[in-house]
């Protein structure tokens, strides 16, 4: 026996090889033959779409070409699909704006810097249309359709001002070079030197500002990240253009008429002359039809239609629109949204209970603040330019550390704002949460709150002594509504509550701040 398999596979080596089946004859395609891999994902199967091109070099080459058709396609969904305006509107409200606010020691220059800087906001748009919020909710919507945004500096205005240009406005200039990857000039080791801008004029890289969401390493320019469920809303939408007109016609009485072709004669009978009229008598009517001078539908207000002889009325039953198209499409956005980084049920609002609420809108907060990291690169160039312009042209003084800021976002999502509230004050009085974070979940400025309660504590002290000696009442009656204790004294000229006593936050007036900050928790 084995002395007979040598014969039929001499060449075999004690292996046996796959055996290539020929295309038969006119077949379109050549037959595929499996090819097994260890890797399950280099399996080639008949049943499987093949990839259509592979290489690890395969996006930089078609990065280009792909980003034009991937822009165009994501503007038309955008523009058509509301679920996919919907996703992006959701991304752009809950990761703009990002507000820098000054971080340096100076209380006085923080104040004086925030203020400059957000009188420069209301005219920091080039064309004077926008300010600078509505740039970032711009640029927001941008990185979703077009995958990138660039933000120009100009002071031809003699301030500095932003000036978006769109991604086809970079492009690769006619010359060869072999340093120029679509429109970006980089050196011998691949950094960034410069722009060209509509493939002619080249902008310094310090100039401008290239927002894009980080994929690569590699990556030097943004692509939309629609791309990756574009396809799925293109379905839904068709679905559900078909399941709106197929629901249409099971509500209509669809008749047809069954026969040879009806002579019509839209036209009428031509109208005779005058005074050439026939004085011959109409023959009597031929027909039960002709002779009534009322029909049917005259007397019962209803719609009898009557057909030629030879011919039949006939109803067309119209199929119902399936039931599950409905989850169809609900499946394919959830595919769509998932593609640009968002749980699918936190876009499509499912019915979840707390817990699982709780996780899905912690996946979706981690979308929204690599978007707001991608926001507080665009707000940290304004901050430094804007303090900067105003430094040199005397409307600041200079101090240490004038080139840091924080930055206040959107609040955090949360479906317990009570009880996290409470929770959160209570880290905050035993040093487990910084004030930084406490009010950064909020959408405030620690900084700013804090300097709000000394204020508030100064005008209640002196509108409390004010009171007592007005009316003859102890001052520790007027504090304690506030939550202030005090205690008599006579070291300043004998007047009584010269000394205060303010109780923390986590001791004595717990039980008094725990209902106002339910409340700033509502709001």
């Amino acid at each position: 026996m084995i002395s007979f398999l040598r014969k039929l596979w001499p060449k075999a080596g004690g292996l046996i090889r796959p055996i290539r089946t020929p295309p038969q004859a006119g077949s379109l395609a050549p037959a595929i033959t499996p090819v097994r891999h260890y890797f399950e994902a280099l399996n080639v199967v008949d049943h499987r779409t093949p990839i259509p091109a592979t290489g690890i070099h395969v996006h930089r080459l078609l990065s280009k070409f792909n980003r034009l058709q991937l822009a165009s396609v994501a503007r038309y969904l955008w523009d058509n699909v509301g679920l996919v305006f919907y996703a992006t509107d959701l991304v752009a409200n809950y990761s703009t704006p990002m507000i820098p606010r000054a971080a340096t020691m100076n209380r006085k220059w923080n104040e004086a810097a925030n203020a400059f800087f957000d009188d420069w906001a209301e005219r920091a748009d080039f064309t004077g249309r926008f300010d600078y919020w509505d740039l970032q909710r711009l640029g927001s919507f941008y990185l979703d359709t077009d995958g990138e945004v660039f933000a120009l500096w100009t002071e031809e205005a003699g301030f500095p001002q932003i000036q978006f240009l769109e991604s086809w406005r970079i492009d690769k200039p006619t010359a060869t070079d072999d340093r120029i990857l679509d429109g970006i000039q980089l050196d011998a080791h691949g950094r960034v030197l410069g722009y060209w801008l509509d493939g002619e004029h080249r902008l310094d890289a310090n100039a401008l500002v290239h927002l894009f969401d980080l994929e690569r390493y590699t990556q030097y320019r943004g692509m939309s990240p629609i791309r990756r469920g574009a396809n799925d809303m293109r379905d839904g939408n068709d679905i559900k253009g078909f399941q709106k007109v197929l629901s249409k016609l099971s509500t209509v009485l669809t008749l047809a008429i069954q026969g040879a072709p009806l002579e019509e004669n839209p036209w009428g009978n031509p109208a005779e002359p005058a005074g050439e009229a026939s004085t011959e008598e109409e023959p009597p009517a031929d027909s039960n039809a002709k002779q009534r001078s009322f029909t049917v539908a005259d007397l019962v207000a209803g719609d009898i239609p009557t057909v030629p002889e030879g011919h039949e009325l006939k109803q067309v039953n119209t199929p119902s629109a399936p039931a599950n198209n409905i989850e169809v499409i609900s499946y394919l956005a959830g595919c769509f949204v998932a593609g640009m980084g968002l749980p699918p049920a936190f876009f499509l609002d499912e019915k979840l209970t707390g817990p699982n609420q709780r996780a899905v809108n912690g996946k979706a907060q981690r979308k929204f603040d690599r978007r707001k990291q991608v926001a507080a690169r665009l707000g940290r160039s304004a901050w430094v330019r804007v303090i900067a312009q105003g430094i040199t042209s005397g409307a600041l003084p200079s101090t240490d550390g004038w080139a840091r800021c924080d930055f206040i976002g959107p609040s955090k999502i949360t479906i317990d704002a009570g009880r996290e509230m409470a929770q959160e004050r209570e880290d905050v009085a035993r040093g487990l949460m910084s004030r930084r974070d406490h009010y950064g979940n909020r959408g405030r400025s620690w900084r700013r709150e804090t300097d709000q309660v000394f204020e508030e504590i100064d005008y209640i002290l002196d509108r409390a002594q004010a009171v007592a000696a007005e009316h003859g009442i102890p001052i520790e009656t007027v504090m304690a509504s506030f939550g202030l204790s005090g205690s008599k004294s006579t070291a300043s000229g004998g007047q009584p509550g010269s000394n205060v006593d303010v109780a923390p936050i986590g001791e004595d007036a717990k039980s008094a701040s725990d209902d106002a900050g339910d409340a700033g928790a509502a709001d």
